[in-house]
C-alpha cells in the first residue's frame, strides 16, 4: 500500500513552520498581541478620535513613553557590543528613518493628550532634559536594554498603523453600506490592486518606523527573518482590524 502522501509530507512542513518561528523574537509576538488585540480596545475606547486628532489619552501618553525610549536608545551607544564593530550600514540607514518616525509620534501622542502652546514647550524642554541626564550617566547600555526602550515605541508606531487602517477600511464601509469593506462588490482586478497599495504602504511604513528602530536597538537578522516579521505584522493588523467587527463594536 502506498503510503499516504499527506501524512508524510506533514513532519517536513511542521519542521518548516518551527524554523520559520525561530526567526521571531520576543518584541514580534507581543507587537502582534498589542495590534491583534490590545490596539482595537484602546481604539474603541478613543472611538471619537482619528489617529491624529485631540482626544486620546490612552494612545497619547503611550506615544510620548515610546519616544522618550527609541530617544533614549538612538543616543546611548551598546556597552556589550564587539570591540572592532562600529555602526554598521543598516544601523546608520536605519537613523534617519527613526528621527522621522519620533518627530511624528511625539507630534501625534501631544495632540492625543492634549498638549498644546507653552505646554508642548516645557515638555520638549524637560524630555531634552532627562536625556542630557540619560546620556551624561549612562553613554551606552546593554542590547537587552536597549531593545526593552524601543519596544514601547514599536508598540506606538505599530498601533497608528492599525488606527490608519482602521479608520480608512471601517470608513469605507459604513459610506457604502457595505460589511465586508472597501473591497465589497470589486472586481478581482481592483481587489488585487488594493491588496497591492496595501502592501507596499505597509512594507514602507514597517521599513521606517519598525524595523528601523529596532535595528538601531541591535543590527540583527537576514531577509528572511524580517519577512517572517513582516508577515506576522500583517497577519496582526488583519485580525485586528476584523475581530471587533462581527461583535458590532
Amino acid at each position: 500500500m502506498a503510503p499516504n502522501t499527506d501524512t508524510a509530507l506533514q513532519p517536513g512542513a511542521v519542521a518548516r513552520l518551527v524554523r520559520l518561528a525561530s526567526r521571531l523574537r520576543i518584541e514580534d509576538w507581543l507587537l502582534g498581541v498589542w495590534i491583534g488585540l490590545v490596539a482595537p480596545i484602546f481604539g474603541r475606547l478613543d472611538a471619537s478620535s482619528g489617529p491624529f486628532d485631540p482626544g486620546r489619552p490612552l494612545e497619547g501618553t503611550l506615544q510620548l513613553v515610546g519616544a522618550l525610549g527609541a530617544l533614549a536608545c538612538l543616543i546611548t551607544g551598546r556597552s556589550d557590543a564587539p570591540a572592532d564593530a562600529g555602526p554598521g550600514p543598516l544601523q546608520r540607514a536605519s537613523i534617519g528613518p527613526l528621527v522621522g518616525g519620533l518627530l511624528l509620534v511625539i507630534v501625534v501622542g501631544a495632540t492625543g493628550v492634549g498638549l498644546s502652546g507653552p505646554a508642548v514647550d516645557v515638555a520638549i524642554v524637560g524630555a531634552i532634559a532627562a536625556l542630557v541626564v540619560v546620556r551624561l550617566r549612562w553613554p551606552a547600555l546593554p542590547t537587552s536594554t536597549r531593545r526593552i526602550l524601543v519596544t514601547p515605541f514599536i508598540f506606538a508606531t505599530g498601533g497608528i498603523f492599525w488606527s490608519v487602517v482602521d479608520q480608512v477600511v471601517g470608513g469605507a464601509g459604513a459610506s457604502s453600506g457595505a460589511t465586508s469593506g472597501p473591497t465589497a462588490g470589486a472586481s478581482l482586478q481592483e481587489i488585487a490592486l488594493e491588496l497591492g497599495i496595501f502592501g507596499v504602504f505597509s512594507g514602507i511604513y514597517y521599513l521606517m518606523l519598525i524595523y528601523a528602530p529596532r535595528q538601531v536597538a541591535e543590527p540583527e537578522g537576514g531577509l528572511l527573518t524580517w519577512l517572517v516579521r513582516f508577515g506576522l505584522f500583517l497577519a496582526s493588523v488583519v485580525v485586528g482590524v476584523a475581530w471587533l467587527r462581527p461583535l458590532g463594536v
